[in-house]
């Protein structure tokens, strides 16, 4: 007897959380939409804020515990700013890794229950480091030490910085761990200065800002969708208001939700749903 109706291949999913800083609450917005519109997501990889929100998205897999984690989290930023270091960093980092020691309750990558790996940066060698195994608490710690502000962390042989000055988004990460659709979320799509008095430290910041978005052009080859939430009317407020506000938060959840929405349609055509 022929057997008319073969079963289709059920394709897998993985999501690439791109660096993003205050943009970040951007990522817990994509993972709720995907989820309550039942796109699943089988691997997970992130760079710096995106590697926080992925970790803790792939350890727990629970939506709710995650937006009150990280809006806790938004409430002590202002601690870890009396972190002092003056040696490899304004801040030391400890006051970081022992919040997400806390929050992640000393697990390890082969606690989670998604596939994960993060991306950091090797300082000496400038080279992209994946982290895969190992303390979850210190990978994320790596993944967000932006350089100057945070000491790097000693790994091994390497100093580890931000991954998103190696990869800022890690579709290719995903692509090799299995993924048959790759989902991107891009935080650093545009940024155009409009201001006329630009500051030293203005000039500074937006200078990482335009590496950060050139680079995003080259980190997306690999997705079969791109999410780009449009945050950019706030790229030119303080940074201490859009790092802190818990307002700019919610507002960027919704800028997030509104544009994931729109992609919904592309991705279960994707997956033949």
């Amino acid at each position: 007897m022929f057997n008319f109706f073969k079963d289709k291949k059920v394709k897998t999913v993985g999501l690439a959380l791109s660096s993003g800083g205050f943009r970040g609450p951007a990522h817990i917005a994509v993972i709720k939409t995907l989820v309550n519109n039942g796109i699943p997501i089988n691997y997970v990889s992130g760079s710096s804020i995106g590697a926080l929100i992925g970790a803790h998205y792939a350890l727990f897999q629970d939506l709710d515990k995650l937006e009150t984690d990280m809006f806790k989290q938004q409430t002590k930023k202002y601690l870890h700013l009396r972190d002092f270091g003056l040696r490899q960093g304004f801040l030391s980092g400890n006051t970081f890794e022992n919040s997400f020691i806390k929050i992640f309750d000393k697990a390890k990558f082969s606690d989670t229950k998604i596939p994960l790996k993060l991306v950091a940066t090797d300082l000496i060698s400038g080279d992209p480091v994946i982290l895969k195994d190992g303390d979850l608490a210190q990978a994320v710690r790596a993944s967000i030490s932006i350089p100057v502000a945070f000491k790097p962390v000693k790994n091994n042989q390497n100093f580890l910085i931000d991954g998103g000055l190696s990869i800022p988004v890690p579709d290719s990460i995903v692509k090799e761990m299995g993924a048959d659709i790759v989902i991107s979320v891009n935080l650093y799509h545009r940024y155009k200065l409009t201001e006329k008095k630009i500051s030293m430290a203005k000039a500074s910041a937006r200078s990482l800002e335009i590496f950060l978005t050139n680079m995003s052009r080259y980190s997306i080859n690999n997705s079969d969708v791109v999410i780009n939430p449009d945050v950019s009317k706030y790229s030119e407020w303080s940074r201490l208001k859009t790092y802190f506000s818990p307002e700019i938060a919610r507002d960027i959840m919704k800028i997030a939700e509104k544009e994931t929405l729109k992609a919904i349609p592309a991705i279960k055509k994707l997956l033949n749903k």
